[in-house]
């Protein structure tokens, strides 16, 4: 008892021991779980930061992308507007046929000197722009020539190819000047000058001074009667919405002219340019904008997956010290156990020992009165039990001695067992604490090269700085040069006012004289003028196109009874549709943008059609090419699997493989060729188990994912499933759900969930392999 004692009191030295480093290691794993559950709350925070990040970029994405194809769209309807209004212009739409003839003509070079109508030699404001129709009239369609030689041709030109009448312009011979009338650009709703209102290039000056140069035009009707009335009608006024009071008084008004619309189309041609130009710079910024919004979300979504793979990791680690808690606690207690019972064990040794003490005190004092009784016996005894006591007395140490080695070797298991895993342990830490250490250092030099970049950032910004103080001050130099400059200029133009004072003065006199000399004119013009105007409302003729027509009268009366003649012929023909040339026009230009459409689309059809076929043909070679890989794989994984047999694929057409099905004919050892659908369910699996595994040994995937696809197999056909697997996990890493036991033990780690608590679910994990080696087990 006393040696047993003397064990209890090492055993439970040891165990307390065991028990400090026990409390030790699970206070350092503790801390260690602690940090790791918030690391995970901290990734978590990142991750939930990340993920509202890139749903604002998905969403800034959409809207660029919904802006470019806005954009794209606008331009597209743009440029076909643009398309047609440029083929409008280059065919001369709304000229009359002489126009057309003789500018076709020019551009064949079969006419010289031909410099084109009045209206494509001009630009003019939209608001202007009715105005400018109704002032020039049909003047609109006369030619410019350079001389009167290439007019003489041009009509030449006309009169051999019966492409009717035009009027000539020729640049040597046309002479015109501008209304000179004091006061009446003061006057209240003045506009300006015609021939001021249009921009045209310097040489036809003359031209637009003469179809021009006399005409005013005002805001309104009311103020072009009053400007009337005030100059006694002695110019031409036209109003922006394109009412005209003529010199002389008379008044044309109503709706806009038929020839109305080709100044508009040629501004509205040059501001859809504009706009496209505009657009096309939009567009470009959108597509950037675009791209900028795909490159962060790509950011974005890389760094949601990083911080996914780190919570994910956080999350291993928080289960892994768990476990480790776990299985700490269970060794204090075990411990604590331990220390308990061999307390108690000593305890009640230590109080045997004490009766086995009162005990042997009396014993000695009996055993004293026998000894003398004994001695003689013992000396009769000591020869005949001499050997037997040796013998016993030598079995007796070496029982003891194997106890005690026995002890002592458990002891020493024990300690190495326990020293075994607390180094384990340690060694875990310092790679975990080393990955850590390496981490925070790379987060370092990242930092230090960041602030390195910024410094040098801010370096650029300030060079930048001092070259924009540097140019800020040569403008303010500039400026001050270009205000003297000014100066000079505003006493120059003080000096050259006062001379033109003087000019003024003389010029004033002399038109009083024309005026005096106008009014002499007035009734002249104003009685040429209604005849004019007559012979345009009634035969849409110019002074010009009725000269050149005239025929000499051989009577007034044969005359008149001609003309009366001639009306009622035109009153027989009935009411005339004076919209059939706008209807024309309206026609033919949907009639030209749908053909070009139709063109369009015929074309891009074909282009589809070739892209199509091209493809079809690609991929019936790679189809085919494909297809024998295939089906020399399930040729030989249908033999590693079912362990002999043959197996093909054979298609039913051929001659169309694109179209037709696939034939599985598959012979499994001993028994005959059969169809797929001649199998049983099992078998059926096992051969679609074979052909999935040949197509990943054709085309191998990082990783696949499996659903109890050998749920329908028994026990040795799920061994071999597993095997097979594991034969070639080498290209792919196969996730497999699964309750068979055969494919559980070809894992490598498991994942199982269970609920020990109702409602609150929980996932468990094991390492086969590192099980596996810390038992021994091969």
């Amino acid at each position: 008892m006393e040696e047993r004692q003397s064990a209890i009191f090492q055993e439970l030295s040891a165990a307390k021991k065991q028990l400090e480093h026990a409390e030790e290691d699970a206070k350092f794993v503790r801390r260690a779980l602690e940090d790791a559950q918030e690391e995970a709350d901290a990734v978590k925070n990142v991750i939930q930061g990340h993920t509202l990040r890139m749903e604002g970029r998905e969403k800034r994405a959409r809207e660029a992308q919904e802006a470019r194809l806005q954009l794209t769209m606008e331009q597209n309807n743009l440029d076909s507007r643009i398309k047609l209004l440029t083929e409008m212009e280059k065919e001369y739409e709304g000229f009359n046929k002489a126009v057309r003839v003789v500018m076709q003509a020019a551009g064949r070079n079969a006419l010289t000197g031909i410099h084109g109508p009045v209206a494509g030699l001009m630009r003019v404001e939209g608001k202007y722009a009715v105005a400018l129709e109704t002032a020039l009239g049909a003047g609109m369609q006369n030619i410019v020539v350079d001389q009167e030689e290439d007019a003489k041709g041009a009509i030449t030109y006309l009169k051999q190819r019966d492409g009717g009448r035009a009027t000539f312009l020729p640049l040597t011979a046309i002479q015109g000047e501008e209304l000179r009338e004091r006061g009446v650009e003061a006057e209240f709703g003045f506009v300006g000058i015609a021939s001021r209102l249009v921009s045209h290039a310097p040489q036809y000056d003359k031209i637009f001074r003469s179809l021009l140069g006399r005409t005013v035009v005002v805001e309104d009707l009311d103020c072009g009667i009053a400007m009337a009335r005030r100059y006694a009608n002695r110019f031409r006024i036209v109003t922006l919405d394109g009412q005209v009071i003529n010199r002389g008084g008379s008044m044309t008004g109503g709706s806009v002219s038929r020839s109305a619309g080709i100044l508009s189309r040629a501004n509205e041609l040059e501001a859809l340019k504009k706009r496209r130009q505009v657009l096309s710079e939009q567009l470009d910024a959108a597509q950037r904008e675009c791209e900028t919004a795909d490159r962060e979300l790509a950011a974005a979504q890389y760094e949601l997956q990083v911080a996914e793979g780190q919570r994910r990791s956080a999350e291993n680690e928080v289960l892994r010290l768990q476990g480790e808690m776990k299985q700490y606690a269970a060794q204090l207690e075990a411990a604590e156990a331990k220390a308990e019972n061999l307390e108690g064990e000593r305890e009640a040794l230590a109080a045997r020992i004490q009766d086995s003490q009162k005990l042997r005190e009396e014993a000695l004092s009996e055993v004293e009165a026998k000894d003398l009784e004994a001695a003689g016996l013992r000396q009769q005894a000591k020869a005949l039990l001499a050997d037997q006591t040796d013998l016993q007395a030598c079995s007796n140490r070496l029982a003891e001695e194997i106890s005690e080695r026995k002890e002592r070797q458990a002891g020493l298991r024990a300690q190495r067992d326990a020293a075994g895993e607390s180094a384990a342990r340690l060694e875990q830490t310092e790679r975990d604490l080393a990955g850590d250490r390496e981490q925070r250092l790379r987060r370092i030099e990242e930092y230090r090269a960041a602030i390195e970049e910024a410094e040098q950032e801010a370096g650029r910004r300030t060079e930048r700085a001092a070259a924009l103080r540097l140019e800020a001050k040569s403008g303010q130099d500039r400026l001050r040069e270009l205000q003297e400059e000014r100066l000079r200029l505003e006493q120059e133009r003080t000096a050259m006012g006062q001379q033109l004072k003087g000019c003024n003065d003389e010029v004033l006199e002399a038109e009083r004289e024309a005026g005096r000399l106008e009014q002499k004119l007035g009734a002249g013009d104003m009685e040429e003028k209604q005849i004019l105007d007559r012979l345009w409302e009634s035969y849409e003729l110019s002074h010009s196109a009725a000269m050149e027509q005239r025929v000499e009268l051989e009577s007034a009366a044969k005359a008149s009874r001609r003309i009366s003649e001639l009306k009622r012929e035109i009153s027989g023909l009935g009411s005339v549709n004076t919209g059939a040339i706008e209807q024309f026009e309206l026609v033919n230009q949907r009639y030209t943008y749908l053909t070009g459409q139709r063109d369009d689309v015929e074309k891009a059809k074909g282009e589809l059609e070739g892209v199509i076929a091209e493809l079809t043909k690609e991929m019936t070679a790679i189809f085919s090419e494909q297809f024998q890989l295939i089906n020399a794989s399930f040729q030989e994984t249908f033999l590693d699997l079912f362990g002999g047999g043959r197996a093909t694929l054979e298609l039913d057409d051929p001659s169309d493989i694109l179209e037709c099905g696939i034939e599985i004919k598959v012979q499994p050892p001993g028994k005959t060729l059969k169809t797929l659908s001649l199998l049983s369910g099992g078998e059926k699996a096992f051969v679609a188990i074979a052909l999935y595994f040949a197509i990943l040994k054709v085309h191998p995937t990082p990783f696949c994912v499996m659903d109890e696809i050998e749920a329908a197999l028994d026990e040795a056909n799920v061994v071999r499933v597993a095997r097979y697997m594991r034969s070639i996990a080498d290209k792919t890493q196969f996730i497999v759900i699964t309750h068979r036991r055969g494919t559980m033990e070809e894992a490598d780690i498991l994942y199982g969930v269970t609920m020990q608590e109702k409602g609150v679910s929980k996932m468990l994990m094991i390492n086969l392999n590192e099980a596996a080696s810390e038992l021994n087990i091969k």
